[in-house]
């Protein structure tokens, strides 16, 4: 008998352990989940960072417990692989590298650490623990050419590119199109900046078009601060673009804009991290997806342009491209033939503009 109870003395101890053990083992598994995000710029940009921010508060709203790691200003060089390893080494089991220049850094990390996995945003490389994903933004910017085309007096719009590269060129000529789908007289005229976030370049090159007649202005940039605030303090309108919370800065001359929303998509990869059950891929969605959404109105906009702008983003929600043939460039040459559609991969490869946009493409 006192053999029996010194052992079950010392299986007591064990026998509590065992009780006070989670009852569900995923639910404890996402409340340890942590998420490292890094950023090329700052978080309050109302733009490209700010979305990206948004996206992953939504994800953590969605799943509590869940713990984010952010780091802001991070260059586009070894310096962000060092940030994401220090993540790492904190418990990070997802990692969202959310500029484009990150993706090398993100990948050398993924296969170094195969129990990570891994986001990119805009990128084309994949792993098992490797994918990624970005807005497609092309066909979406045809709704705001349509709001450009029904507000502006001038028929001069001004559009305030950081890089042209393709994807920028593409829309840039889906606005153009939108514009002229509704005032077949409307030009628009491109600034380019070559970077991504100049402050004083986009300045001058805001300034620039509005002293060319543009009094509606859209940009292609991280930030879309300093082109909506010149054109806010010279007296007209604005289209946004990264971040819907942008209107904050134009409360007079605001129209509207393309916001990203990253939220689902974040909140999706996160839960699949959780179940064990993250798949790579190249996801690309837009307005119809939900990834893109279009922001508020101004006060300034009409009801009945309002109902046009909301017609043609439904159109293009439900599947409509803009760059079906026959399109015609600025110089007369047939690009896209009658019954010919560019979409997916191909809209990286404009380096010319429609009809009606002013200048060289490249």
């Amino acid at each position: 008998m006192t053999r029996l109870r010194m052992l079950l003395a010392a299986l007591l101890p064990l026998v509590l352990a065992l009780l006070a053990l989670p009852a569900a083992w995923p639910a404890a598994a996402a409340d340890n989940l942590i998420v490292g995000a890094i950023y090329v710029g700052s978080v309050n940009d109302y733009g490209y960072n700010r979305s990206m921010h948004d996206g992953l508060m939504a994800m953590k709203a969605a799943i509590p417990g869940v713990t984010v790691l952010e780091a802001e200003n991070v260059p586009e060089s070894a310096e962000a692989e060092r940030v994401m390893e220090g993540m790492i080494q904190q418990g990070a089991k997802l990692i969202f590298a959310t500029s484009f220049g990150h993706q090398q850094f993100a990948f050398n990390l993924a296969q170094k650490h195969p129990d990570v996995d891994f986001e990119h945003a805009g990128g084309w490389m994949q792993a098992a623990n490797f994918g990624n994903f970005f807005g497609a933004t092309q066909a979406a910017w045809y709704p705001m050419g349509v709001a450009a085309g029904k507000m502006t007096k001038t028929n001069t719009l001004g559009f305030v590119a950081g890089v042209p590269i393709g994807y920028v060129i593409g829309n840039i000529n889906a606005f153009a199109l939108g514009a002229r789908s509704v005032n077949p007289k409307v030009e628009v005229r491109v600034v380019a900046t070559g970077s991504w976030s100049d402050k004083a370049k986009e300045a001058a090159a805001t300034g620039a078009l509005i002293d060319q007649g543009a009094d509606v202005i859209a940009m292609h940039v991280d930030s879309p601060a300093t082109v909506i605030q010149v054109a806010e303090s010279r007296g007209v309108y604005s289209i946004g673009f990264q971040s819907i919370e942008a209107r904050a800065l134009a409360p007079k001359g605001w129209i509207t804009g393309l916001g990203f929303t990253w939220g689902p998509f974040m909140t999706a990869t996160a839960k699949s991290v959780i179940d064990g059950a993250f798949k790579p891929a190249m996801v690309r969605e837009g307005l119809g997806e939900g990834m893109i959404a279009i922001a508020p109105f101004g006060p300034a906009v009409p009801e009945e342009t309002q109902a046009l702008v909301t017609a043609a983003a439904d159109k293009v929600g439900k599947g409509f491209n803009p760059f079906t043939g026959p399109i015609t460039d600025n110089t007369g040459v047939v690009r896209i033939k009658d019954g010919e559609a560019w979409g997916g991969d191909k809209m990286g490869n404009f380096d010319w503009y429609v009809e009606g946009v002013i200048g060289k493409a490249k």
